[in-house]
């Protein structure tokens, strides 16, 4: 009996062991503060700003169609070897964006990914993202038991989850396929907006050229409604383009520069539901950045970008509506450091 006691301690020491050994890995810290001006961060068209700035309740009091951001970013990565000797690399962020002209606009956002590495430059990638209140701003609302109208304050949540497989498709070049399901939920009284979204994605990383990377994202889903509240249909198909690129510039110095073309097409056809049937738009962004070669831990990057938005109706009054322009320049700064961790 003191055999057997001895020998079940013994085994459960070496496991205990070999457990904790597995788990010790540095642990990679971020953390930034990145303060910024944002023109137009509500997406006004020209119209609405031109409404805006005479009636004052129709942006329910906000005064400005710009404001001075400051975003708090945090970032953790660790990287056991859980499996088979394999790194299971465990990704976490926080961000926070507080608008100081537009506190209503303040929001934060999270997320957690997990990249399991299958040997022979195979990985397997998840994640989850979650954003779970953003204003866009007040809407009119109509009810239609008393048939009395208000503008109300409009917030809705979106998270996301994901599952890809990337592999090495030669020495520098590699592919990732996504499969991604989505959801927009907004509060009440718009709940008749819910969707939801089914995503795939294919990204390719071109890394040979000697002083420039290559990412270039494809993106198609589609969304749709996810309750019945009402009889509009507000589904539609979307293609989403993200290429961009670094470049290696003398002194070991980094330009990013970063793209978005977005298209949008509603399948409604509703002739009562202007909004919406025979909608199409599309979305350019563009985002530049500098990394300068800085020693030690410390993060310096500049950064402006400009977003356009396009649309095209039958209904004149919906492309003036919603079409918009904005832009946006800032600076982060951030310092990266490390925590050896041993079990």
């Amino acid at each position: 009996m003191r055999r057997l006691l001895f020998i079940g301690l013994l085994f459960g020491q070496l496991f205990s062991q070999s457990f904790f050994q597995r788990l010790a890995a540095p642990v990679f810290y971020e953390l930034g503060v990145q303060p910024n001006f944002q023109s137009n961060p509500l997406n006004l068209s020209d119209v609405e700003i031109l409404k805006a700035a005479q009636d004052s309740d129709y942006l329910n009091g906000i005064a400005y169609s710009s404001s001075n951001v400051v975003s708090f970013t945090g970032k953790l990565n660790y990287s056991p070897r859980l499996f088979a000797g394999r790194k299971t690399r465990f990704n976490i962020q926080l961000n926070h964006h507080y608008y100081h002209d537009i506190p209503e606009r303040s929001y934060q956002s999270y997320s957690m990914g997990i990249r399991q590495s299958l040997g022979k430059y195979r990985y397997l990638n998840m994640g989850y993202w979650i954003l779970p209140e953003y204003y866009l701003r007040n809407y009119l609302f109509r009810d239609i038991r008393t048939l009395q109208a208000s503008r109300e304050a409009c917030n809705f949540g979106t998270d996301r989850i994901w599952l890809g497989l990337q592999h090495r498709v030669s020495k520098k070049n590699t592919i990732e396929y996504r499969l991604t399901v989505r959801n927009e939920i907004y509060q009440a009284p718009f709940s008749h907006y819910d969707m939801s979204m089914l995503e795939g994605d294919l990204k390719l990383v071109v890394g040979q050229l000697k002083a420039l990377s290559l990412v270039t994202e494809f993106q198609y889903g589609v969304a749709d409604n996810s309750n019945n509240y009402d009889d509009k249909d507000r589904s539609y198909n979307y293609l989403n383009i993200r290429p961009s690129m670094t470049l290696s510039m003398p002194g070991k110095h980094r330009l990013r520069l970063g793209g978005r073309y977005d298209q949008r097409a509603y399948e409604s056809e509703q002739n009562d539901d202007p909004l919406h049937a025979g909608r199409y738009q599309d979305e350019i962004r563009i985002e530049c950045s500098i990394l300068p070669n800085l020693s030690g831990p410390f993060i310096v990057e500049p950064f402006a970008g400009y977003r356009e938005r396009r649309v095209d109706s039958s209904d004149q009054a919906v492309r003036e509506l919603k079409s918009f322009s904005r832009y946006w320049f800032g600076v982060r700064f951030g310092f990266k450091s490390v925590i050896d961790m041993y079990f």
